[in-house]
């Protein structure tokens, strides 16, 4: 049986450099397709970060300038966490790729059990969305701000930097949508499963191999849910929050240096803290399954 694809963005991840991942249009579904030019991505991808760590350890560069000694060893910290945090994660989500095609391979073959259409849920869509919309939006206050404020004295240093960040938003953003679509997946295949064996039990008779075999189902969505979608994401979401909690108690405390909350400066903020926390809860937010499910069918991650 053909399988269709789970989320339509999934395979992008192997234009991140994040891993290998594909999808094969003649049936074959997701598996890792290893070509020269996605090691070149990945190494391309590694390499920046690394690069943009080394900028931070040999000059002491900022984010922004607070005007405090302690303040700057913290946004310098900040800084190299970045990319350390990053590699860490990518890392991790590359050595977990094989486990994630399993993953998506069983899920695969439950939705087609199932008969369901997971590309056609909206969520997913409206998160794949907002990762580009807040890609064009960092872009933005990137070139309004941050890069005005770095190359006023032009150097190599602050240009590898700048990159490091931008290609840090851009990853881990995708990272935390892929996840999070993942989950609302496996939100629609339980949900749908519960409905189906609710109207089993209604029906009369009722058929003992029918209900044994939709009990099943759910035993192996929950079996991912608590094993495979923990291992591929685990780590990478650890060191992700890691990353985001440091850029949040950085931009609050930049937001208090002055002793005087203006609104020019607030405005900025708001705009540099926003994605950052919504990034931080979508992973909550998606991972209320007890409205979705039955109370039988509640998923924990």
């Amino acid at each position: 049986m053909e399988q269709k694809l789970l989320l339509t963005f999934l395979h992008y991840q192997r234009y991140l450099g994040l891993t290998d991942l594909d999808y094969s249009e003649t049936g074959r579904g997701y598996w890792l397709n290893a070509t020269w030019c996605s090691y070149g991505i990945q190494l391309l991808v590694a390499g920046t970060f690394f690069s943009a760590l080394v900028a931070a350890l040999s000059e002491p560069l900022y984010y922004i300038e607070t005007k405090s000694s302690t303040g700057n060893i913290f946004d310098n910290a900040v800084m190299m966490t970045a990319s350390v945090t990053q590699l860490l994660a990518n890392l991790w989500f590359r050595s977990q790729q094989q486990t994630q095609v399993a993953l998506l391979q069983r899920l695969s073959r439950v939705k087609e059990q199932l008969q369901v259409d997971t590309e056609a849920l909206s969520s997913p869509r409206w998160m794949f969305r907002l990762w580009v919309a807040t890609w064009f939006f960092y872009g933005y206050m990137v070139g309004d701000y941050a890069a005005s404020f770095w190359l006023t004295t032009p150097k190599l240093s602050h240009a590898l930097t700048l990159l490091g960040f931008c290609l840090r938003i851009m990853s881990a953003n995708f990272q935390f949508t892929c996840y999070s679509g993942m989950v609302c997946v496996l939100q629609r295949l339980l949900s749908v499963q519960a409905e189906g064996l609710k109207i089993l039990l209604a029906a009369s008779p009722i058929s003992l191999e029918a209900v044994g075999r939709s009990l099943r189902i759910h035993d192996e969505i929950l079996m991912l849910c608590q094993k495979e979608l923990v291992q591929v994401y685990g780590g990478v979401l650890l060191f992700l929050f890691l990353y985001q909690v440091m850029q949040c108690v950085l931009i609050f405390y930049v937001s208090t240096l002055e002793g005087t909350f203006y609104l020019e400066v607030m405005l900025t903020m708001s705009g540099w803290l926003s994605p950052i926390l919504l990034y931080l809860i979508l992973p909550l937010m998606v991972n209320d399954v007890s409205n979705q499910v039955s109370p039988s069918c509640t998923l924990s991650l």
